[in-house]
């Protein structure tokens, strides 16, 4: 029984071999090409198109397409730069299960190939010293030493003409373009001048009938009729007007050429988004518990492109509503004006506060890509930690820088995050103490094993005399989601004589993370996160360990954690969300 048991499954082994080993028979002509590289078979197989042909062709007829192989041949080795290439070619009448049908071999050795030795690229007319010009020429794709390649040769002179017409160049012609073989010593030589002709500029510019005035198109525009002509700012300006979030629609036409005044007319249609638009959301998360919010949004209060928010969050643990106007700065792609009013009433298991805000700030993103806040704040806040009670009002201005790069907007192997910044207030200028506070935090991302690894640091420190006034939303706390995990909502901190918490001076907190994928859109995670609030050197770092799930959605990743206190104590779960970057 075993016997016949192990002769059924040999069997079936075979079969499935035999399956697995089956080709394809499709009706069509095979043709078989030895001795190249793929490249130079696909190009032969391309000249040839003999893989149209089915296997019920005439011999006769087969005949006939084959007597203009050796040209197709030549010619598609002669393309990629095999002017020295030799090749036999075969037919036959082979069976397959539906019948017969032709086969065709080519063996060929391709021989030494033709390589450029001499190359001379040149721009004449107007555009000869345009730096954007003569950038595209030194990116030509041909290069002395290249093997040579025809198509190349063709998409060089296709380059360079649409670099030209790319700035403004639209009567430019080429006044040499030669490609001479030397076949016996195998090298080319090529000699390519394009004469730019005049640069055209920008003609009208004309928008269609919009809410805004002209002041506000002048910041996005960035050209001007009598311009020179260029494509590249055309599209960064289309890129200025989607990315400002006025717009539904942006559609930046360019005008036929005029070749008596040289210009080129530029029409702009533009589809205004709503006046108003309403925001409803609801989430939960262990530090702030069940929370819903609304915001309601002006995107267009004026001519000017001024535009307001009002929102609104309520919590058991943290409630708040603000007010805030936003105006376009001279350079309103990189730079704005915020004005801003808010009341926020935060009550934990810490503290209880309830505190008044108004700022003006300044935010312009600098040439280095990193964005740069000015800001003056006037805060009035009335608070109750353990057994301190105070009404305080500080006055203070502050600057804050950040930057962020990562390979992925939505789930980034490779990144960092950097933020720092400083406030200070002074005694009898409309504050209640003086002080300096300095914060920095980083973050970064980088790939390993098939996942990847988190870090992220927060460093923080405060100069003052009187800490007993310093408001809670001033003091440093450590603890919940974004933390140290494992522990309480801001639960961690210096304390008073009760052992009740009151806030710190300084912070410092680190966190380590591996984060490996188990499927789309999910993934595993390990973690490790230290820190503390403190007053003086002589502070204890609070350590806690956990695993946690992930849940990456194009609005930010979902995080299910379960965080164990190194110190002892009973595990924490917490949800949050939030970016990864």
């Amino acid at each position: 029984m075993l016997l016949f048991c192990l002769r059924l499954l040999l069997l079936f082994a075979i079969a499935l071999s035999a399956h697995g080993n089956e080709k394809t028979d499709d009706g069509k002509i095979r043709v078989a090409i030895t001795g190249t590289d793929k490249a130079v078979a696909d190009n032969i197989r391309a000249h040839l198109n003999l893989g149209r042909l089915s296997c019920d062709t005439s011999e006769r007829y087969l005949n006939n397409s084959l007597r203009s192989a050796d040209r197709h041949i030549s010619a598609a080795l002669r393309a990629l730069g095999y002017y020295q290439a030799s090749w036999t070619l075969e037919q036959q009448q082979v069976a397959r299960d539906k019948g017969s049908c032709w086969d065709i071999a080519i063996s060929v050795v391709p021989g030494e190939a033709t390589r450029i030795t001499a190359l001379d690229i040149s721009l004449s007319g107007e555009g000869r010293d345009d730096p954007v010009m003569l950038k595209s020429l030194a990116q030509a794709p041909l290069k002395t030493g290249d093997q040579l390649n025809h198509d190349q040769y063709e998409e060089a002179k296709k380059f360079l003409l649409q670099a030209a017409r790319s700035q403004g160049y639209f009567d430019g012609s080429f006044t040499d373009s030669r490609l001479e073989v030397d076949r016996d010593r195998n090298s080319a030589s090529i000699r390519l001048n394009y004469d730019t002709g005049q640069r055209y500029r920008i003609g009208s510019i004309n928008i269609a009938d919009t809410p805004f005035n002209a002041e506000f198109f002048a910041g996005y525009l960035k050209l001007a009729s009598g311009d020179p002509f260029d494509a590249r700012k055309l599209i960064q300006m289309q890129n200025n007007l989607i990315n400002s979030r006025y717009f539904d629609q942006v559609s930046v036409n360019q005008g036929e050429p005029d070749k008596t005044d040289r210009t080129v007319d530029i029409d702009i249609v533009l589809t205004v988004k709503s006046n108003y638009e309403s925001i409803y959301g609801a989430g939960f998360s262990t530090d702030l518990g069940p929370r819903v919010n609304y915001q309601l949004r002006n995107r267009r209060f004026n001519a000017d492109g001024d535009t307001y928010l009002l929102s609104t969050q309520l919590s058991p643990v943290q409630s708040q509503a603000g007010f805030q106007y936003q105006q376009p700065g001279a350079d309103p792609v990189n730079e704005k004006k915020l004005w801003s009013l808010g009341w926020q009433q935060e009550d934990n298991d810490t503290y209880t506060s309830e505190s008044y805000n108004a700022e003006a700030s300044r935010i312009k993103r600098l040439p280095s890509d990193w964005v740069r806040t000015t800001s003056l704040t006037l805060l009035a806040e009335d608070f109750d930690i353990a057994d301190d009670s105070d009404n305080v009002v500080y006055f203070f201005p502050g600057i804050h820088w950040q930057k962020s790069h990562g390979n992925n907007l939505h789930y980034p192997t490779l990144g960092w995050y950097l933020s720092t910044g400083a406030k200070a207030g002074l005694e009898n200028a409309l504050s209640d103490a003086s002080f300096v506070q300095l914060n920095l935090n980083a973050k970064f991302i980088l790939p390993l094993l098939g996942g990847r690894i988190i870090g992220r640091s927060g460093l923080g420190t405060t100069f003052i005399d009187e800490f007993a006034s310093l408001p809670t939303t001033l003091r440093y706390f450590a603890g919940g989601d974004n933390s140290i995990r494992g522990f309480d909502y801001e639960s961690l901190g210096p304390t008073n004589d009760e052992g009740e918490v009151i806030g710190g001076r300084h912070l410092i907190t680190g966190s380590m993370e591996y984060d490996h994928p188990v499927r789309e859109d999910f993934s595993l995670a390990a973690f490790y996160d230290t820190g503390n609030a403190f007053d003086d050197i002589d502070f204890t770092l609070h350590d806690s360990v956990g695993i946690g799930g992930r849940w990456h959605t194009p609005i930010g990743t979902v995080k299910v954690d379960l965080a164990f206190p190194l110190e002892g104590g009973s595990f924490r779960l917490h949800l949050s969300m939030g970016p990864d970057l």
